[in-house]
């Protein structure tokens, strides 16, 4: 089996754009790379524009037994409670667990 990732979507209101990156980099982030089996973290928006409020975050898991410790731990309890001053500005929030089901072949379309 693959490596599991925790992904995050959410859509920020643009009037506090500015405000929400800047905590995210800050303190959030920080308190993500903290819990305990995520390796790394991963930060995606929806097109080109800086003023697009559509994020993606997906964080790997370092394997498929520590999505459990991790989501029940200290650290990711504390992460959760980041969000709470932002909720007001979120909408359209999802938090899911993926992993990989089997490898992808390469294709090429040639014309």
């Amino acid at each position: 089996m693959g490596q599991p990732y925790l992904v995050v979507r959410a859509v920020i209101e643009p009037d506090v754009l500015g405000m929400f990156r800047s905590w995210y980099r800050r303190v959030h982030l920080p308190h993500m790379l903290r819990i305990p089996g995520i390796v790394g973290a991963f930060t995606l928006r929806r097109g080109t524009s800086d003023t697009n409020s559509d994020y993606l975050a997906a964080f790997p898991f370092s394997d498929e037994k520590a999505v459990q410790r991790a989501l029940a731990s200290p650290e990711a309890a504390e992460a959760r409670q980041d969000w709470l001053p932002w909720m007001p500005y979120v909408s359209q929030i999802s938090i899911e667990i993926y992993a990989d089901l089997s490898p992808v072949p390469a294709y090429r379309h040639r014309n």
